[in-house]
């Protein structure tokens, strides 16, 4: 069975056009069953029915998103796993607040979708009619899709995983102890971006949380936003509840606050689970 992903884009310069057909490049290259189809939203908005998974490529100028992907965004993506990418100008690397601030515009006729993962590529300015200062950055345009790739798959459904031939997770993990310590190549590894290891790392919930009090408060910003506390916790301890619980915490919580809540949830979970009698693997 195929995996079928759509990645649609807004764009005026073209920078979008360029950086959504690289990203078809690498997910058609890194999995062979995967079926990539690449739209323009000016050419109208395509159906999502057939795909798993939706790659939404949203312009920007100035202060504004584009309306195409704002519209296209208030679909409803019930069973869907949606990813946005900004390509901003004048900007290599654009700040994390800036793209929390064009996710908020993105998605204003849709506040309860929670993308996959967000992020935002260097983009270019336009001077009568025509882009210069090009900033898009391919390479790390292809770290991400290459990433995406991996954070599609583990949320894929078990049995189209399956049946698409994605790995799934070792069932002897899967009945490992909540408070246990996962194998050396399942320790979750703190990045403050892509690329910028920390060198810190975590082997269980407990160490998790104590780590959470040190690390640099870039990096709680960068996981939490990406997800990736509640896919290691989910997919390497095996604990969904506390994945569920990081999951409710307000998408738009950072900085210390983020780092507070953050270690105020895995706090009580961990409590919860040593006064269990049994500490195995949640249902469901």
């Amino acid at each position: 069975m195929s995996v079928k992903t759509l990645i649609v884009y807004s764009t005026k310069s073209g920078i979008n056009e360029e950086v959504a057909v690289e990203m078809a490049n690498v997910l058609k290259t890194t999995n062979k069953n995967e079926e990539v189809t690449v739209a323009d939203l000016r050419d109208g908005q395509p159906d999502i029915a057939p795909y798993q998974n939706i790659i939404v490529g949203a312009g920007v100028r100035g202060k504004a998103v584009y309306r195409e992907a704002v519209d296209f965004l208030g679909k409803n993506f019930v069973d869907k796993n949606v990813a946005l990418y900004f390509s901003c100008e004048d900007s290599e690397n654009p700040k994390m607040e800036k793209t929390e601030e064009n996710m908020k515009k993105a998605l204003t006729k849709n506040i309860a979708l929670k993308p996959v993962d967000v992020t935002a590529f260097g983009g270019c300015t336009l001077l009568d009619g025509r882009p210069v200062l090009d900033e898009k950055n391919l390479s790390k345009v292809r770290d991400w899709a290459s990433e995406l790739e991996k954070k599609f798959d583990a949320k894929m459904p078990p049995m189209m995983a399956a049946a698409a031939g994605v790995g799934m997770m070792d069932e002897k993990m899967k009945g490992s102890d909540l408070l246990g310590q996962v194998p050396s190549e399942c320790v979750f590894r703190f990045f403050v971006a892509v690329g910028e290891n920390t060198g810190v790392t975590a082997a269980s919930t407990v160490e998790f949380e104590e780590k959470l009090q040190n690390i640099p408060i870039e990096s709680v910003n960068f996981h939490f936003q990406r997800q990736d506390f509640q896919r290691w916790l989910k997919d390497s301890v095996g604990d969904k509840i506390l994945a569920k619980k990081i999951d409710n915490i307000n998408l738009w919580a950072h900085d210390e606050d983020l780092r507070k809540e953050l270690s105020n949830v895995v706090q009580n979970r961990i409590d919860e689970l040593m006064q269990s009698p049994v500490s195995s693997s949640p249902k469901s």
